[in-house]
């Protein structure tokens, strides 16, 4: 059972209903919170049989081969009513052991892109980030490293899903996907050559892009790169980490539209620095960005972030998870948590209803199916109460 940090108490209350179910299943569970905190949660279920930590594909394997799990590394697990935490499992630079997933084990055509209704699948193409920044859990969860799977490998994943599932969307899931320029563009490279016709959307950072790959990018596939522009104000991108300017936001942003590739930002809102004048100077620049898509996120302080030990240390408040990411885990130093939602879902409704933003979709819409999610989304976007 996969477990979030911001669900762990319903998640737990299903578990324990599943137990009571099945008595002689062994329950095994893994979750970001589970390398922070196994000990203290298991203590508190003992229906948990195992906690996976770190790198969980080949620690799952080896439970399942063999007997003795103290030769396990990266699980916690009890037995005869004693908690066992084993040593952390070192982290592989290269990631090609890990499988090809197995998609006959689900029903594909259940994930889709929510604009063109086709079916989508996850490839995971690589894990790590060198940047610790003030809420993220990629560095504490992943390393500081970035790992790969080799271009070829991830290849052969995309002509299996053609070939057996008729998937030609895709995802390419990553920490960091532009930090490394020649793996980008081999991996580029090899899709062109093998005249394989995909789409995919990936994740960058502001600082990572540059025109040469973005065009490699776009000729193989690439419809939408994320990011993490996270503040229109430059000392609370400094506050968390970012290791970036305001002028170069604008830069990269401009430079991946000019590729023909679309833009998605990522906003987060509520941290502790927080106040109304610097909320107003991220929906300013939000709008003055006008990317493709924006989502704004209020601030949440999972268990193993610089945050998280930040409030415990400043005393800002108990954290609540009662809606994750849309409702703030903590309040700031001027504003209160209800003000910091509020915002939230205003910034959320009202970046969509622009004039200059719908303007700019209607040259993206390009097929019936396309004009109904953006029509759908925009009546849901009328229906939020302000």
């Amino acid at each position: 059972l996969n477990i979030a940090s911001t669900t762990l108490e319903n998640d737990l209350s299903i578990l324990s209903k599943a137990r009571d179910l099945l008595d002689d299943t062994v329950v095994i569970v893994k979750g970001a919170i589970f390398n922070f905190n196994s000990y203290s949660i298991m203590q508190k279920n003992p229906e948990i049989d195992i906690a996976l930590r770190g790198e969980i594909e080949e620690a799952f394997d080896e439970i399942i081969q063999y007997n003795n799990f103290k030769k396990i590394k990266g699980i916690t697990y009890q037995i005869n009513n004693k908690i066992i935490s084993t040593p952390d499992r070192e982290l592989k630079e290269n990631l090609d052991h890990l499988p090809i997933l197995d998609r006959s084990l689900i029903e594909n055509s259940l994930y889709i892109r929510p604009d063109t209704k086709k079916t989508q699948t996850i490839i995971r193409v690589s894990k790590g980030c060198p940047n610790h920044c003030f809420f993220c859990l990629a560095s504490p969860l992943n390393g500081k490293i970035v790992r790969y799977r080799s271009p070829e490998l991830i290849l052969k994943e995309i002509k299996e899903c053609i070939s057996l599932y008729n998937i030609h969307d895709f995802i390419f899931w990553s920490d960091i996907f532009n930090f490394n320029k020649e793996w980008v563009q081999k991996l580029c490279r090899l899709i062109i050559e093998s005249e394989i016709k995909i789409n995919f959307s990936a994740n960058t950072r502001v600082d990572t892009v540059d025109n040469e790959t973005l065009l490699l990018m776009k000729k193989a596939g690439c419809c939408l790169l994320s990011m993490g522009i996270e503040s229109g104000n430059q000392e609370m991108l400094n506050k968390m980490g970012k290791k970036f300017t305001i002028k170069q936001i604008e830069a990269t942003v401009k430079m991946i539209e000019k590729a023909g590739i679309q833009t998605y930002a990522y906003y987060v809102i509520g941290l502790p620095w927080e106040t109304r004048e610097t909320l107003n100077e991220t929906f300013n620049f939000a709008k003055k960005l006008n990317t493709h898509y924006a989502s704004f996120y209020t601030a949440t302080a999972l268990k193993g972030t610089k945050f998280y030990d930040y409030i415990n240390k400043n005393r800002l408040g108990d954290i609540s998870y009662e809606k994750p990411y849309i409702f703030p885990s903590v309040k700031s130093y001027s504003l209160s948590s209800q003000e910091i939602f509020e915002a939230n879902k205003k910034f959320n409704k009202e970046y969509y209803l622009r004039p200059k933003y719908m303007l700019k979709m209607v040259g993206n819409i390009n097929s019936f199916t396309k004009f109904k999610s953006y029509y759908d989304t925009f009546i849901k976007l009328l229906k939020i109460k302000s």
